[in-house]
């Protein structure tokens, strides 16, 4: 199963300095014929319906944590 996650990107000591950024990424994932898969197989409309549900969930919180991320690198 997929996992999506915000992570900050900031110089770190003895870097040439940098705009600070932040991206969205699939932390954990499958793969299956060279293809990342964001879920496992799905046969009916009630599993697609709950692997989209999570999937816009973890967005919703990487949303979250991208934006607290973002306002401690510009405050």
């Amino acid at each position: 199963m997929a996992k999506i996650d915000a992570y900050r990107v900031a110089p770190q000591e003895g870097d040439l300095p940098f705009t600070p950024y932040i991206y969205l990424w699939l932390s954990e994932y499958s793969e299956e014929n060279g293809e990342i898969c964001l879920s496992p197989n799905l046969t009916t409309d009630r599993e697609i319906d709950e692997v989209v549900d999570r999937l816009i969930k973890q967005l919703e919180t990487a949303r979250k944590k991208a934006k607290r991320e973002l306002n401690t690198i510009f405050l």
